[in-house]
């Protein structure tokens, strides 16, 4: 049933931009010889440029105007693009980077504002602004006039209100607004990136590439977000592909860190290593700071599996140093998240619990709902250790609830896995036994090695605390094998003990 539903929802949302783009070719033909104000909402660059292309096919006569960062008049800037009198529309794009966040009143909009009256007397044709939806609700607060003068609005849209430049290099793209989609939206929004990188065909020239590499990366990370890691892998190396042919070196570090990515979740430590150090080379080639950085924190990740914790903190504040020098937000967001997992690790739980404030700070200012959700998750594992249970579960639903929200299931997995371990310490192992249980059977379905290996070793803690020391070991045998194969040997350690305790009971039963 829920596979029918969802299926069911996406032509009708491919059905009503089809007709958005059908009422914006009426309204271009009817307008035509006159001047007319239009808004047309889209929060995604590729989608936009992708749809405005589609309009101008067959005709030369739509002038597309890309506002520039240094723009102060949008009219005049406008005024020296299009001076001729023989277009049959003016597309407005790229306002966005003009109005960053933090600021209540934008001078630029205001002066938009104050311009109602000379577009009126310049043009006799279509004025289109495309837009992203927080931009629309600037325009109706900050230039009524304007705004009081639009005769058509439409929409080409169904991601939430977020636009931002992306997660890094993690995962390129507008991927911030996909992330936060939820499980649904994302459904229709893989049919849509897939719809559109199907048209592209296999041939195209480097400016269509451009589009078609967003449109890849984003799709990836949808499916990583919603487990699919082959689809992940498999879209990531077209990717690749692509950048190799076309000689993009910044593309093809961005490809190499994010097939890393997939190869770590799937507990392939040595396969993502050697792609994170790949990603590493070419960014240093080239100079990219924010690539490094990504390729730093990446790294400290795997070192931190391994146990190298001194290295992986080495890794994490270069990272941090990197992304502080640069600005950037989403980035420092995650290294304080990275930081605080090394303090918890040593025991250091009042520093750990200081960065994951930090970093939930961050991702809540920036909308980051992923960021959020592990943030919470964090804090939930530092009252656990603590033993403040009620809070520690607190944390942990409200991490729950939001991936599955997101249809995140990595993160349900470790939810549920992190649930597991409140329950049991409070003594309650049945409903410890079925978080563990929910978490593998996920871990199993993304062929998350390290996830399955930490179930089975808390499975086999439940059945040691029942008695039932065959059914432990058994758990505890496959938790230190899966540990050995993906190279976690301070995590084999443990489970080995654990498997010798069970001997000793045995000996003392008897």
């Amino acid at each position: 049933m829920v596979k029918q539903e969802s299926t069911s929802k996406i032509p009708r949302e491919t059905d009503r931009q089809g007709a958005e783009l059908e009422a914006m070719r009426r309204m271009l033909s009817a307008s035509a010889g006159t001047c007319s104000l239009s808004i047309s909402i889209c929060n995604s660059p590729a989608l936009r440029d992708y749809i405005i292309e589609k309009l101008r096919k067959g005709t030369d006569s739509i002038e597309v105007v890309k506002l520039t960062k240094d723009t102060t008049d949008i009219f005049n800037f406008v005024c020296e693009k299009v001076s001729g009198p023989d277009c049959s529309a003016i597309f407005i794009t790229n306002i966005e980077p003009l109005l960053p966040s933090g600021i209540k009143e934008h001078k630029i909009v205001k002066m938009l504002n104050a311009s109602r009256e000379l577009w009126k007397d310049s043009y006799h044709c279509p004025i289109v602004f495309w837009i992203a939806e927080y931009v629309a609700a600037l325009i109706s607060i900050q230039a009524r006039d304007i705004w009081s003068w639009i005769s058509h609005q439409f929409e080409f849209i169904s991601e939430e209100a977020h636009i931002a430049s992306g997660m890094g290099d993690m995962f390129a793209g507008n991927i911030l607004a996909a992330g936060n989609l939820p499980i649904d939206q994302k459904q229709f929004r893989i049919a849509e990136l897939e719809q559109r990188i199907t048209e592209a065909g296999e041939t195209f020239k480097p400016a269509v590439a451009e589009h078609v590499l967003l449109w890849l990366n984003e799709l990836a990370y949808i499916y990583y977000q919603i487990g699919d890691l082959s689809q992940a892998e498999h879209v990531l190396e077209k990717s690749l592909e692509i950048n190799e042919r076309f000689g993009q070196q910044e593309g093809m570090a961005s490809s190499y860190g994010n097939l890393g990515i997939i190869y770590q979740m799937r507990g392939e430590s040595d396969k993502a290593e050697e792609m994170y150090k790949k990603s590493l080379e070419i960014d240093e080639s080239l100079g990219r700071q924010v690539g490094i950085a990504s390729s730093y924190s990446n790294l400290g990740m795997i070192y931190q599996d391994r146990g190298e914790l001194d290295k992986a903190e080495e890794m994490y504040k270069k990272s941090l140093e990197i992304d502080e020098r640069l600005g950037r937000q989403d980035g420092i967001a995650i290294d304080y998240g990275n930081l605080g997992t090394i303090y918890q690790r040593r025991g250091e739980s009042d520093k750990a619990e200081e960065m994951y404030k930090k970093s939930i700070e961050i991702n809540e200012r920036l909308g980051r709902q992923e960021g959020i959700a592990i943030g919470y998750g964090n804090l939930g594992q530092i009252y656990r250790t603590r033993g403040e249970l009620d809070k520690a579960e607190e944390m942990l639903k409200k991490s729950l609830e939001i991936d599955e929200r997101l249809g995140r299931q990595d993160g349900m997995a470790i939810d549920y896995g992190n649930l597991g371990t409140i329950y049991q310490r409070r003594g309650e192992s049945d409903k410890a036994e079925e978080m563990y249980k929910k978490s593998i059977e996920i871990n199993e379905r993304l062929g998350r090695q390290e996830g399955i290996a930490i179930g089975y070793g808390n499975l086999g803690t439940i059945y040691q605390m029942r008695g039932e020391l065959d059914k432990a070991k058994e758990s505890l045998v496959k938790a230190r094998d899966l540990f050995s194969k993906i190279g976690m040997p301070h995590m084999v350690e443990k489970a080995q003990g654990q498997i010798e305790g069970l001997k000793e009971e045995g000996k003392d039963g008897r």
